[in-house]
């Protein structure tokens, strides 16, 4: 099998249509490589969003510009029926949004596990954060929040501008010595860049395993210790039993996702529950034409949009729990 290597499907997409190819690629190919107990296989690499173009400052060049969603099969029986349901499941997305065909081809497990390192450089987000791999060498300015990231498979690179807009609205409402929640934390980027702004403690769940390893391993490259008193990582969704504990979170995830969190349909707890009166939620993952559906979402829990980012097609909206909510 190594000697085969891996198969690589590939679709050069725009943003909209990354989020759902993204999404298509988990849903059949997600959770880790998975031994099959029937066919003696193993599959399950999930998605890699993958993006090129950037100048120093993390803006994107016109022309230059790609962005790319990328997963990896190994080879088998596994592999083949999970590689026919993605290519019908691109078929149907191509119905939706204008995409090119998938490119398939065969590469070394060895080249997969660095290839995509080379496209991720130091970026300068918000006002005074530096994201960079952990494997590169910054040069960070005087007052610079320097966060090292090995994102693997965990969506949290800073390439998206989901990511960018939450760090800047965690700039604006991070207030040090206060709690901070997580919910879909990914790498963790969101929950290191507040614990090094001074959020205290934090929280940050997942429902994918590998980002919450990713999460913890990231945090100890940081230097965050990983203890209830500074950062703690954990499996699921919205926690339960933290009602109206954290003055400030944020949930960086679809927008029909989120409508649904509101309404606890996932875990049967509110995304608004652990918000404290008057505290603040940072929203994002929203394209622009669906913020308002989220927003009512958040209105039928007593929240009222207080800020709102946008960069291209993607908003973040921050709402504040009303104080008798």
């Amino acid at each position: 099998m190594e000697a085969e290597g891996l198969v690589e499907i590939a679709v050069e997409v725009d943003g909209e249509a990354a989020e759902a190819v993204a999404e298509l690629f988990n849903r059949y190919n997600g959770g880790g490589w998975v031994e099959d107990s029937e066919a003696g296989e193993a599959s399950g690499g999930g998605a890699v969003i993958e993006s090129t173009g950037y100048d120093d400052f993390g803006d994107p060049v016109d022309g230059e510009y790609r962005l790319a969603v990328k997963t990896y099969l190994k080879p088998g029986r596994r592999g083949q029926k999970i590689q026919r349901q993605i290519e019908e499941g691109l078929w149907r997305l191509r119905l939706l949004y204008p995409m090119p065909e998938p490119v398939t081809r065969t590469v070394k497990e060895e080249d997969w596990a660095h290839s995509w390192k080379r496209h991720y450089k130091p970026m300068r987000i918000g006002r005074s954060v530096l994201l960079t791999p952990a494997w590169e060498d910054p040069d960070p300015k005087p007052g610079d929040v320097v966060v090292r990231l090995e994102p693997g498979m965990a969506f949290g690179t800073g390439l998206h501008p989901t990511t960018r807009l939450c760090v800047a609205a965690l700039e604006d409402y991070v207030t040090p010595g206060e709690a901070l929640l997580d919910v879909g934390t990914g790498s963790g980027v969101l929950s290191i860049v507040g614990a090094k702004l001074g959020a205290l403690p934090v929280m940050a769940t997942d429902i994918d395993p590998l980002a919450v390893q990713a999460a913890k391993d990231n945090a100890e490259r940081n230097g965050i210790a990983l203890s209830g008193e500074s950062m703690t990582v954990e499996l699921g969704s919205v926690p339960a039993g933290q009602e109206g504990r954290y003055p400030l979170m944020a949930a960086n995830i679809l927008a029909e996702v989120l409508v649904g969190l509101f309404e606890g349909a996932y875990d049967n707890v509110p995304l608004a529950e652990p918000v404290a009166a008057g505290g603040r939620l940072i929203l994002s993952g929203i394209l622009e034409e669906k913020a308002e559906m989220v927003l009512m979402a958040a209105n039928r829990r007593g929240m009222r949009e207080v800020g709102r980012g946008q960069e291209g097609d993607w908003v973040a909206l921050v709402v504040r729990k009303d104080d008798g909510a």
